[in-house]
């Protein structure tokens, strides 16, 4: 008989390793509160890092990011935009970088590309004209509902079973280890419990937040960084434009189908579930994003949202630019004493792959199963959605049909930020604008 398993949270994560485990040969389910990509995986810009970003200061998350994005792109083309990436320099302390930029990527194993401003400019012709240097580097676009939804109907094709809006409300427990999970279904109120050998807390920004409010745990420090996108409806470039400089506020624009999203700022917050953005945001990012585009200066914002990213405190900084976008895994009998419960934290949708088969090899190694993982090899599921298979589609998913049927169809125009987060639409809006 194989372990059950419950994975807690169908983020990239939580997904990710429900498609992993189940390929392993593990019974899971995988409970997640909210609709798809309800969380933070749902709340960013749609970049597949290439690991560029981080070259500089965060190697291992570069390494990650550029492993994923190779692999991520050959399984799941099907939501890949293979835009790639631009890093530019816009004065002479953004040159400062080069040397550092140039031996991170090579140190990451990272290809780039040093283009005459000709060619960039030829390319790009809304970049600023002022460049003083652009690297080319494989960054691509990601559409995370295909994404995530196709790593669910893998995993369900490989007989995990998918509980949405389903929220755990307890956890079992005999003497100091976890049994399972009691849940509360969303929609109809009704209560059950699931047995479990072993439950994977995978909820991401709630991870801490979740153990310490059922079971006391306190374990895991995390640093809870917001970050606010701004969305301008038209798109003005190919490829997605980076400042070439340490991670920074206002330094990303993703072409994001017809749409340029601005990104992004980071502030600390202490709940996942209850802060608000500060406006003054929205201006500063349309200027810092000017800066690279100056064309983005005459058009309005049109909304803003923002995701919380679930970083790994590191000692006492709480520098969330300066946090590792690494990811840990906690044993909680080695950690705390209590056994049947693990959480992963940290990471990103780039690196949800590694993620997901680092967990598994040590779930694999905990409970005897020595399957190794082949998700680099796995194609993932995604149908040609028509009107006679879209009911299939939302009955495996326990997702209604016209809720299924009006995601997709958002999914292939609009930004995460229209339908699946907390967006405030300002296209009618004077407030920032008077």
């Amino acid at each position: 008989m194989s372990n059950k398993i419950i994975v807690i949270g169908a983020g990239a994560t939580g997904s990710f390793i429900t498609h992993d485990l189940a390929s392993r040969g593990f019974d899971v389910t995988v409970i997640e509160k909210g609709n798809i990509i309800g969380g933070t995986s749902g709340r960013f810009h749609g970049m597949l890092h290439s690991g560029a970003r981080y070259a500089m200061n965060d190697v291992k998350a570069a390494q990650e990011s550029i492993l994923d994005n190779k692999v991520i792109s050959d399984i799941a083309s099907f939501c890949i935009e293979n835009t790639g990436g631009l890093f530019v320099a816009l004065n002479d302390e953004d040159l400062s970088f080069q040397g550092k930029f140039e031996n991170g990527c090579k140190q990451s194993n990272i290809p780039i590309e040093s283009i005459s401003i000709e060619t960039a400019l030829k390319d790009e012709p809304f970049l600023n004209s002022s460049v003083k240097a652009v690297y080319r580097v494989p960054d691509k676009v990601i559409n995370s509902f295909r994404f995530i939804t196709s790593l669910l109907l893998t995993a369900k094709r490989e007989s995990a079973k998918i509980m949405l809006n389903t929220e755990v409300i307890d956890f079992i427990k005999e003497g100091n280890d976890i049994k399972g999970v009691k849940v509360k279904n969303n929609n109809t109120g009704e209560t059950s419990e699931l047995k479990a050998d072993l439950v994977v807390n995978a909820s991401g920004a709630w991870a801490s937040k979740l153990i310490d409010e059922k079971l006391g745990i306190k374990s895991i420090e995390m640093i809870l960084s917001a970050g606010t996108m701004a969305v301008i409806n038209r798109r003005f470039t190919k490829h997605i434009i980076n400042r070439l400089r340490e991670p920074s506020d206002g330094d990303i624009v993703v072409p994001f189908f017809n749409d340029s999203i601005i990104g992004t700022t980071a502030f600390i917050v202490d709940d996942p579930d209850k802060f608000d953005v500060d406006k003054e945001d929205i201006g500063f990012l349309q200027k810092a994003g000017s800066e690279m585009l100056p064309i983005l200066a005459n058009y309005p914002v049109s909304r803003y949202y923002a995701g919380v990213r679930p970083l790994i405190a590191a000692g006492e900084n709480d520098d969330s630019r300066k946090a590792s976008r690494d990811f840990k895994i906690f044993d909680h009998s080695v950690t705390d004493n209590m056994g049947g419960i693990i959480s992963i934290v940290g990471g990103k949708l780039s690196t949800s792959r590694i993620m997901a088969k680092d967990i598994g090899d040590f779930i694999g190694d905990k409970l005897g199963n020595k399957t190794e993982s082949n998700t680099d090899k796995i194609k993932l599921y995604w149908p040609r959605v028509n009107s006679q298979n879209i009911g299939e589609m939302a009955k495996s998913l326990s997702l209604d049909k016209g809720f299924l049927y009006e995601m997709l169809n958002e999914s292939t125009g609009k930004t995460y930020s229209d339908m699946y987060s907390n967006a405030i639409d300002l296209l009618y809006s004077r407030e920032l604008f008077n």
